[in-house]
């Protein structure tokens, strides 16, 4: 009895993500945030935005550098999430993201289910000393490497393989957030939470697709891209933010740096945020922690 009733909620959850993203997506997003109205004021400004990077691929490290061409045009700083194995090959480019006042996150050594760094383990099957290990190494090598050391972290292919023993992974190294789960799926409606300690700042999901991440993936890469042409991406983004101002919510965003830095829609983007300077606080977790949430 208990298996069917398993299989009955699966089946009523897939069913009901499913009608909501056909019929009414963009009613649905407005509704989930607009339970943020009057709870936070971020910094003196309507809402809060954290833009943030994945960088696990070579591909990725070579875009670094256009990438932080791109930002240095703008009074806003983002946030990396960069993987151990990476840096040791490529110290200059993750330098440079720490010279020009960005942050670095521990995003794990090897990044476990990389086809490039590590195809045949996954993060959430490995065992509990195994992914300490690679938290604790990538934490090793921006401190020796670098000379940085990280207070945030992000597992690898977040919600997909997260499990809340992390948390505890992270308290004993030290850390103070993470930004792996999905804001559909948390009952703070997006807001940062506090988790055994750890705050987790949750990934802001598609205005179109409520329950897949508003990547860079979903967007431009996924099938032949779900929203690559006739500048939906942008337009996407927009509705995005526009419903964190008017909500007073927290908007979390994170790209592929190979994806984006070309990407004439991301300009936009960043234009967009500079032109609602007054509304929006641009900042890195490492920003948010400091100023809102240390101490509480």
């Amino acid at each position: 009895m208990g298996e069917i009733i398993r299989k009955f909620k699966k089946f009523g959850n897939k069913a009901f993500r499913y009608a909501i993203t056909k019929i009414c997506p963009f009613f649905y997003l407005k509704f989930f945030y607009k339970k943020n109205v009057g709870k936070m004021r971020w910094n003196g400004k309507k809402s809060c935005l954290s833009l943030s990077f994945d960088c696990d691929y070579t591909e990725d490290i070579m875009a670094i550098p256009l990438l932080l061409d791109i930002l240095s045009r703008y009074p806003f700083k983002a946030s990396f999430a960069s993987v151990g194995k990476l840096i040791e090959k490529y110290p200059k480019q993750h330098r440079r993201i720490i010279e020009e006042g960005h942050e670095i996150i521990n995003h794990t050594y090897t990044h476990p289910n990389n086809e490039e760094l590590n195809p045949g383990q996954k993060f959430n099957e490995l065992a509990a000393s195994q992914r300490m290990e690679e938290i604790k190494k990538c934490d090793e090598v921006c401190k020796n490497i670098l000379g940085y050391a990280p207070m945030g972290f992000r597992t690898p292919h977040f919600a997909n393989l997260h499990g809340e023993d992390v948390y505890g992974i992270l308290c004993n190294l030290g850390y103070k957030y993470s930004s792996s789960v999905s804001a559909i799926k948390t009952s703070s409606c997006g807001l940062p939470f506090m988790k055994n300690e750890i705050m987790e700042f949750p990934l802001s999901t598609c205005p179109k697709h409520p329950f897949a991440i508003f990547d860079t993936w979903h967007s431009l890469e996924r099938g032949d891209g779900e929203h690559k042409k006739n500048g939906e991406f942008y337009k996407l983004f927009k509705k995005l933010m526009d419903i964190g101002i008017d909500s007073g919510s927290y908007i979390n965003l994170y790209f592929d740096p190979q994806d984006i830095a070309g990407n004439e829609d991301f300009k936009l983007m960043l234009d967009y945020i500079a032109e609602k300077k007054e509304d929006i606080w641009v900042a890195t977790y490492k920003d948010i922690f400091e100023k809102i949430y240390a101490g509480k």
